[in-house]
Order: structure tokens, then sequence, then C-alpha cells
């Protein structure tokens, strides 16, 4: 028996390239469409292609710091806190004799600096969408620890009036065990106080992580101050002993900081990458550390 060729109509011969132009139509919408909408409609397209849409995976997050950027002189701390301390009139005398005249507290600002590098291994770009910072002070003394946390939210196109105030549930994931603003509710208010930097703008609007790219956040947050002073008046009272005994004017506050960062996932919806923690020590001498912007 002789095997025959088996003619095809024309237009069947056409019909396995139709799906195909229905995924270049879908993935043609990324150019003149922001956001991750645009980049799940090119995986379900190629779904119904018949293709297999290419395995995503969540970005990697590496951090540096936390570094000061702004902090107050000692003295300068000493001369605030003394007057406090003694609590009479001949005591602030005394204080201002030996210190000088107590600062006002707009003068002792603490600002850090928080280095966030994330690189995105998928070949679409990936949205960030928040990060979550929590900050410990003397993380291994129960008698002084203090956390603060804080979400900021990064920027898009689409946003313009964005200041990194969190938006509608930032900073939290419906599964999974990384960290989210809910395991710091324990964290004292305020003792982060949010973003510092001039160029926050700037490095909030970094929200896009391109395909196979990367992107640094340097990120600059401001202390509260009152928080703050409360947390650090056990290192002033230190400094005062120092200073009477003639001893080495310098006190050494340990740090630990961690968090998260938020992504949308075309294909994985709302992950989190947990970073950290950092540990470090904040070194306070008689000189001031002022920001350089």
């Amino acid at each position: 028996m002789s095997l025959q060729p088996i003619s095809m109509p024309h237009r069947a011969a056409r019909r396995p390239m139709e799906p195909l132009l229905g995924v270049a139509l879908a993935a043609a919408l990324v150019l003149t469409q922001p956001g991750c909408e645009v980049l799940n409609a090119v995986v379900a397209a190629s779904e119904q292609a018949g293709m297999q849409a290419p395995a995503l995976v969540a970005p990697t997050v590496t951090t540096t710091g936390p570094t000061l950027r702004q902090r107050p002189g000692l003295q300068s701390l000493g001369a605030y806190y003394c007057p406090k301390m003694l609590g009479n009139q001949i005591g602030t005398i005394g204080c201002t004799l030996a210190l000088g005249a107590a600062p006002p507290k707009s003068s002792l600002r603490f600002d850090f600096a928080l280095g966030v590098g994330i690189a995105n291994p998928n070949n679409v770009p990936v949205p960030a969408l928040d990060v979550l910072v929590a900050l410990t002070l003397y993380p291994d003394d129960a008698n002084a620890t203090a956390l603060g946390a804080t979400c900021i939210s990064l920027c898009t196109a689409d946003n313009p009036g964005c200041t990194g105030a969190p938006r509608l549930d930032a900073c939290t994931v419906t599964a999974g065990t990384v960290k989210t603003v809910e395991d710091f509710v324990g964290a004292l208010p305020k003792l982060i106080d949010g973003i510092a930097s001039g160029k926050a703008l700037q490095e909030l609007e970094k929200s896009s992580i391109p395909a196979g790219g990367d992107v640094q956040l340097d990120l600059v947050f401001s202390l509260g101050l009152d928080p703050a002073l409360t947390v650090l008046q056990r290192t002033a009272m230190t400094w005062l002993e120092l200073y009477v005994q003639g001893k080495e004017l310098a006190v050494d506050v340990p740090v630990r900081v961690e968090g998260s960062v938020f992504f949308d996932v075309p294909g994985l919806g709302r992950i989190a990458v947990d970073w950290g923690p950092l540990a470090g020590t904040w070194r306070l001498d008689a000189k001031a550390l002022l920001a350089a912007e």
C-alpha cells in the first residue's frame, strides 16, 4: 500500500500562527501601557497560545548600613540633658558654665542612611512596591532596647503626588513567613520619623526594576526627636560621667536594622523578600556630624 500526501486547506495551514500573533499584540502593549497588568496579559496570552510562559522568580535584595549621616555632638547632648537631670536653678547654671547653653531640641537631629540593592533576574521588568525598615537601638540590652519601624511606598509614573507615605495594604502579604509591618506592632511610635534626604523623591521613583537589571536605593531616614532623645538620654548620662572623670569622650550605640522589600511579580503576585538583620555601631563623640546633601 502506498501512502498518499494529505492536502491541508490553505486556512488550516496558517492557523498555528494566529495565537502567536495574539502574543505579539499583547507584548506590543507593554510599549504603550505601564503597570504589571500588561505583563500579566502577556503571560496569559502565552498560555492561551499553548506556549510555556517563562518561570519568573523573586528579585534578590542586598543592603548596606545603617550609617549615620547626621547627629549632634555629645557636648550638645550633654548640654541639653544636664539641666534636665539636675532639675534646679543652681544645677542649670553649673551645666551652662561647664558645657554651654542648652541647644534647641531641633538641632539634635539624627539621620541614618540605608543602601538597598535590588537585582531582577527575570526577562521582564518587575515593580517594587514598598520597603519595610526596622531599627533597633541597644538590641542586646533588655533595659534599653528600643525598636522603631517604618513602611515607605515607592513612587510610580501614574502617582505624581507620591511622597513615600505608605499606600493602602503597604508592607503586607497574604501568605509566607517574611517580615511584614504587622511583625513590628510593638515598635516605639515615630522612633523612625520617615524619609529625611533632600533627594528622597528621586530615590523613591526608582520603583521599576528593569529586565535583567538592578536598582540601588540610597534611603536616608530621620529619627523622631522626642523618641530618640528619650532613648539616648542614657547615652548622654554616660558621656557626662566620662566628662566628669576626664576620660575619653565617646560613646558607642549598638544598632541593628532589618526589613523586607515588596514586589508585584507577574504570575506570582504580591511577594516580599527579607533582608538583614545587619548589626553596627554608631559612635558618638564631641564633634557633630552633619548630613552631606
